[in-house]
């Protein structure tokens, strides 16, 4: 419905103005209504005004109002003074000569110059040394010999590891403390308590803890979050306290109405129940079920008749797999047997080879039994100081970690250094 179709109000006071302006003939628009800087252009500023106010427009010369209808003090001089015409762009940066004769003529005014003497243009700079043919021919420094083997590629590729001397460690451990990672600091203390003498490798200080501490450093900076706080006691005036109890609504108990101390237990409720007789609810209709009658049934979603079962278990695997760890690897294995009966080494060993696997020695030969014997002469070929009373000690010791007695490399050395 438009307004031109609806019928126009009765006026009932023609002889006063209508307020307000009419809105079918103004052509209003919602664009109109939004982009006033558009359509209502605010008026301009009349000239007699607009000299007295500022103008903030960028780069406009603001002049005192007195003078600024005055044409003749208008800025069209410049200040300053004009730079005469000299040397031009052009001509400094045309430095070539225009001929033959005008370069010779240049360079017969520059040789008179030492720095021209010394570093001619194109040419290294000239000290005045006299050096033999042999090197003005051939050049400096003597040429290197190739590695046609690639001996000393592999060598900075995989350099040889170097064993540091015990007698080197000490001096590096006093002059640049060097210690290794997780080795234990030694001053030379001789230790001692109401038990004895004390080993660092193998004693442990301080008290064990049965049970662990949580949330230290939140108790630490915050105590009352401590379970056997203690809140200081606040000393209030009576007057206060009594004014609090009678004022404010404690929770969960009745208000102090100033009636008197009435002797009546805390959870004394007053008034009448407003139910004398239980009624039924949700328990009464749904049954006093047991726990196992609400569970559910046998043969909920699966049949328990045999012979009509389809289950297959979650954890079934299908096909061979790729590590033949089940089977017994044969005692000479094929160099066509390309199959892994989980005696082969993994990705972590060839991104990271052991430390002697370059000399062809594995981590399984470690763990390897050995004689007393052929032990006693690997560990003094390596350079250590065997009796045979420390011999017999450390073997007697490292047997006691295999069920069967059998010792190894490793089981020797961790005996041999105190570890067990």
């Amino acid at each position: 419905m438009s307004v031109s179709s609806c019928a126009p109000p009765t006026d009932w006071m023609p002889h006063l103005p209508a307020a307000g302006l009419c809105g079918e003939d103004s052509a209003e628009s919602a664009d109109k209504t939004m982009k006033p800087e558009l359509y209502d252009k605010p008026p301009a500023t009349p000239p007699d005004m607009a000299r007295w106010r500022k103008d903030t427009q960028p780069g406009k010369v603001c002049l005192h109002p007195g003078i600024a209808a005055d044409r003749d003090h208008e800025r069209v001089t410049t200040y300053g003074r004009a730079e005469p015409i000299g040397v031009k762009v052009h001509e400094v940066l045309n430095i070539a000569p225009k001929s033959y004769l005008i370069e010779k003529a240049i360079e017969k005014k520059e040789s008179i110059y030492l720095s021209n003497k010394r570093e001619p243009l194109g040419k290294a700079y000239v000290r005045g040394h006299d050096l033999p043919e042999k090197v003005k021919q051939q050049g400096f420094g003597r040429p290197t010999p190739q590695d046609v083997a690639g001996d000393e590629t592999k060598e900075l590729m995989h350099p040889a590891e170097r064993i540091v001397p015990d007698l080197e460690r000490q001096l590096y451990l006093k002059s640049h403390a060097n210690y290794a990672p997780g080795e234990q600091r030694r001053r030379g203390y001789s230790w001692q308590t109401k038990d004895g003498d004390i080993d660092p490798n193998a004693y442990r200080f301080g008290s064990a803890v049965n049970k662990g501490e949580k949330n230290g450093v939140g108790k630490a900076l915050n105590p009352t979050l401590a379970d056997d706080y203690q809140r200081p006691s606040v000393v209030v005036e009576k007057t206060l306290q009594e004014h609090r109890e009678v004022t404010s609504e404690p929770l969960g108990k009745s208000k102090n109405l100033g009636l008197g101390q009435d002797h009546v237990d805390p959870n004394y409720v007053f008034g009448t129940p407003s139910q004398r007789n239980p009624e039924w609810g949700v328990r009464e209709c749904i049954g006093n079920y047991s726990a196992d009658a609400q569970k559910e049934d046998q043969d909920l979603g699966r049949s328990v008749r045999p012979g009509w079962r389809n289950i297959s278990t979650s954890d079934r695997l299908f096909g061979v797999p790729s590590i033949r760890s089940d089977i017994r690897a044969p005692s000479l294995k094929s160099v066509a047997d390309h199959q892994n009966y989980g005696d082969e080494s993994g990705a972590d060993a060839l991104l990271y080879p052991p430390r002697f696997s370059d000399e062809g020695v594995y981590q399984s030969d470690f763990l390897e039994s050995k004689h007393k014997d052929e032990l006693a002469s690997l560990f003094r070929s390596a350079g250590f100081d065997l009796s045979d009373e420390l011999l017999d000690d450390a073997f007697a010791r490292a047997a006691k970690l295999d069920p069967k007695g059998l010792v190894s490399v490793q089981s020797f050395r961790m005996a041999l250094n105190g570890e067990v």
